[in-house]
């Protein structure tokens, strides 16, 4: 859900339903790694880890081992040793993960579990909360600590930004907690959860948090908080994506605006136009002789569109319209769900706002607000109304 990508939400971003009370937080945190790879072999290089498989335990200060998966099994080669085994466990180390797909090291560090089903590998990396917290916080935020200009910014606004994005990571994360339990894990490493990147580099350590905040409902249950890159103006309730969703009283629906302009003005992403023929239209929706492309809206975004082709109207969700539009011609393509669209001869224009599901905290809107000196909490209140702030040790 970061900022480049985070078009998560229109179609991707499926609800969980979770009961997690605040006061069951747990210590540690299970996240499925490499999933948008789906390796079946792999070369890692730990260090300082403990390593135990097929009866061996040993502690190693630098080891390099290749695994493949072979059905439900994995064949391990460490050095002379080839070996088969249902799992290998690497225990309190750092890694440097190669896979085939990728000639980037990926790194980690933690508790990794590794063995295989049907024939693809599959990696459990364990890692304490708040670490797993500074994770997300520097893939999902990580570039907005970083402007290119900004005048005048408030002395203290990385850390009342850092404070309330480190929130927007932590309760998120608490909230679907357990969503891949099928899997043995709790949440994965792509926008389907939250991204996560791995191991934090030296420059992102100097933006732990000074507050730890958790946001929950008046029942004591922690809020999923939603975010995304640029509103363009315009923030809306869970609802128009969701019909069915609970409490969409603790989201901000509206302006966002606090007294002054609209607050991610500034965003590259505040507003945007794309063309889509209507030859490219009619491959992304699967069918032939479109002619007319009507959005309609709720809370001035668009929550459906209703189509004509060579048999006649048809009407389609917002989130499977944009998520074709997606697969088929690239995620950037549409940007958001706040659009009108001008008919021409040769296809649709689309003039739009914002860059995500408008629906939460906006990331570049609470940016400016810690740039003008506001203080994390308040910044917190305004995207969730009506939420309470848990400081937690």
């Amino acid at each position: 859900m970061s900022h480049i990508s985070r078009l998560a939400g229109l179609g991707f971003l499926f609800l969980f339903s979770n009961s997690l009370i605040a006061d069951q937080i747990p210590n540690k945190i299970k996240i499925g790694i490499l999933s948008k790879y789906s390796p079946d072999t792999i070369h890692i290089i730990a260090k300082g880890s403990r390593i135990q498989y097929s009866g061996k335990n040993s502690l190693e200060k630098d080891k390099t081992i290749s695994i493949r998966a072979e059905e439900d099994q994995i064949r391990i080669i460490d050095g002379a040793n080839n070996s088969r085994s249902e799992h290998i466990l690497f225990s309190g180390g750092e890694y440097k993960l190669e896979v085939p797909k990728d000639q980037t090291p990926k790194k980690y560090r933690g508790d990794l579990e590794i063995s295989s089903l049907k024939g693809k590998l599959k990696l459990i990396l364990t890692v304490p909360l708040e670490e797993y917290v500074g994770i997300g916080m520097a893939s999902e935020f990580g570039d907005l600590f970083y402007p290119k200009e900004e005048k005048n910014p408030n002395s203290n606004w990385k850390k009342e930004y850092s404070i309330a994005a480190s929130a927007m990571i932590r309760s998120y994360a608490l909230a679907n907690l357990g969503r891949h339990s099928k899997e043995g894990h709790d949440l994965c490493d792509l926008t389907h959860c939250l991204q996560f990147s791995g191991k934090l580099k030296k420059e992102n350590i100097n933006f732990s948090p000074s507050k730890k905040i958790l946001l929950q409902n008046k029942s004591g249950k922690v809020l999923e908080t939603f975010f995304h890159s640029t509103c363009g103006g315009n923030l809306s309730s869970p609802s128009v994506l969701w019909k069915n969703f609970k409490n969409p009283q603790y989201y901000r629906s509206g302006s966002d605006t606090n007294g002054r302009d609209i607050q991610c003005k500034n965003s590259p992403y505040f507003s945007w136009e794309t063309f889509i023929s209507k030859e490219e239209l009619e491959s992304a929706l699967e069918t032939k002789q479109i002619t007319e492309l009507d959005p309609k809206y709720s809370e001035s975004r668009v929550i459906s569109l209703e189509y004509k082709d060579y048999s006649g109207k048809k009407n389609i969700q917002a989130s499977e319209f944009l998520s074709k539009i997606g697969k088929k011609l690239g995620w950037n393509k549409t940007k958001s769900n706040d659009f009108k669209i001008e008919t021409s001869a040769r296809g649709f224009y689309f003039k739009g706002k914002g860059f995500g599901h408008g629906i939460g905290l906006c990331q570049y809107g609470a940016r400016e607000m810690a740039f003008r000196g506001t203080k994390s909490e308040e910044i917190l209140r305004f995207y969730f109304p009506g939420a309470e702030l848990r400081q937690i040790p």
